[in-house]
């Protein structure tokens, strides 16, 4: 395994570490069928904090991400055989992961910190009110419900994001038994071809 499956691997291992922490507030918003109020504050609470984080620990988790996608790509430059399937398939899963997280997850913990912006509520994805959904109505801030709603959107896309990641560590894992049974055969080959050598040699030897 080389450096580049470990930016990879390491990249993935550390969001799904994240992953693992939100999984506890969106457990009760998406399989549960009763949840409280105070499971929807919990959840707003945490994805408020993750929001309104430090700029250096949002550039440390954002330069985790792009480890990964550096990773991949380099991987894919070299163009090897297992690259034309592994790598692009890893290239597509991953990057589709960061896309859920920047046009999903990120507008709809921007609304949670600005519900009475227009242009930021518009922007996020959510099951709005009726009365939401006509055209030119009169805004108004996000109600209880699409607050709850909200957060559960963000939480059905961790489930997405947790499942397109475990996609590339099966590529990643497959690349690698790929080229491990490529190489057992080339050295079964070359161990072939050394003992023919020496067979040749040994009945020249007999001849002369």
């Amino acid at each position: 395994m080389g450096f580049r499956t470990g930016f990879v691997i390491a990249s993935v291992c550390f969001t799904y570490g994240l992953l693992y922490i939100t999984s506890t507030y969106d457990y009760p918003l998406l399989f549960q069928q009763g949840f409280t109020q105070s499971d929807v504050d919990k959840s707003v609470g945490f994805y408020l904090s993750m929001y309104q984080a430090p700029l250096s620990v949002k550039a440390l988790v954002h330069s985790v991400f792009g480890l990964g996608l550096i990773g991949i790509v380099v991987k894919i430059v070299r163009w090897g055989e297992q690259d034309k399937y592994f790598g692009s398939v890893s290239l597509l899963l991953y990057f589709s992961s960061l896309l859920m997280y920047v046009s999903v997850e990120i507008p709809n913990m921007r609304v949670l910190a600005a519900p009475e912006e227009k242009n930021i509520v518009h922007r996020a994805v959510f099951d709005a009110e009726d009365t939401r959904k006509v055209e030119n109505y009169e805004f108004y801030p996000l109600t209880g419900r699409e607050r709850a709603s909200v957060v559960q959107v963000i939480g059905a896309t961790n489930v997405i994001i947790t499942a397109l990641l475990a996609g590339v560590l099966l590529m990643q894992g497959g690349e690698w038994y790929s080229t491990r049974l490529d190489r057992i055969a080339e050295n079964k080959q070359r161990q072939e071809m050394i003992a023919k050598l020496g067979a040749d040699r040994s009945v020249e030897k007999k001849v002369d």
